[in-house]
């Protein structure tokens, strides 16, 4: 028969398999530490951490072509090649040449501005339009409707209706009339001795006059009053030019 271990207050405090992770984790601390002390004795017998590059090999150095002379050796090219110039330095030159082109570029553009309203440019100029008129004086004006007989009354056109009378009087008045908005001339009679002037209806004064040819016309007013108006200074214009 098999003696029976009698069981200490140890091990009746603490599991079997938690003595045997103690164990394992004791042993890898110490292993641990014994390569990080090894590590170390390597440190300190090659010299620290720094190496020279002239006794490393550079890449290319241990090939066939090292031999050829017009190849050389990458190693002694890099070793005796070194470069005068930084990409940054050149740069950096550039910069500063543009920057002082923007420095001169913003003085001209502050010599050569312009404060705010002391020129006044302007965009619209009045120009003077001739209409033919400026030898002549109205002494009747009004607003009336023009149609013209073309087989049956035609429209013509709405406006200001001026009799005209030439300021020298070598010349007999005349009727002009223009349209609304447009201005554009639809009246434009010379006033004669014998010509035949018609008070018809209410608001009408029919003519007969030349645009080289004989055209029956008529002048629709807004009211009576002025249609009566019309009519005399037409034969007053008439009359007093026989």
């Amino acid at each position: 028969m098999k003696r029976q271990r009698s069981l200490s207050p140890s091990d009746l405090s603490t599991p079997p398999n938690k003595k045997i992770l103690i164990e394992r984790s004791a042993k890898s601390i110490a292993q641990r530490h014994e390569s990080l002390n090894k590590a170390n004795n390597r440190l300190k017998r090659s010299g620290g951490l720094t190496t020279s590059l002239q006794n490393q090999r550079v890449f290319g150095s241990g090939t066939k072509y090292t031999s050829n002379s017009s190849m050389g050796s990458f190693a002694n090219i890099l070793s005796s090649q070194k470069p005068n110039f930084s990409i940054f330095d050149e740069q950096t030159s550039q910069n500063n040449e543009e920057e002082n082109e923007n420095d001169e570029d913003k003085e001209s553009g502050a010599e050569g501005e312009v404060p705010f309203g002391t020129v006044t440019q302007t965009l619209l100029q009045e120009q003077k339009v001739l209409t033919g008129e400026e030898d002549e004086v109205t002494k009747h004006l009004v607003r009336a409707k023009l149609y013209c007989m073309d087989g049956q009354w035609k429209e013509r056109g709405v406006g200001t209706l001026r009799l005209n009378y030439p300021k020298n009087n070598k010349k007999s008045p005349r009727l002009v009339m223009r349209s609304d908005n447009v201005f554009r001339v639809i009246l434009n009679v010379s006033l004669f001795n014998g010509m035949k002037i018609e008070r018809s209806q209410d608001k009408f004064v029919k003519l007969f006059a030349f645009e080289g040819k004989l055209v029956h016309l008529a002048i629709k007013l807004s009211n009576s009053n002025a249609a009566n108006e019309l009519y005399e200074a037409i034969m007053d214009a008439i009359t007093s030019h026989a």
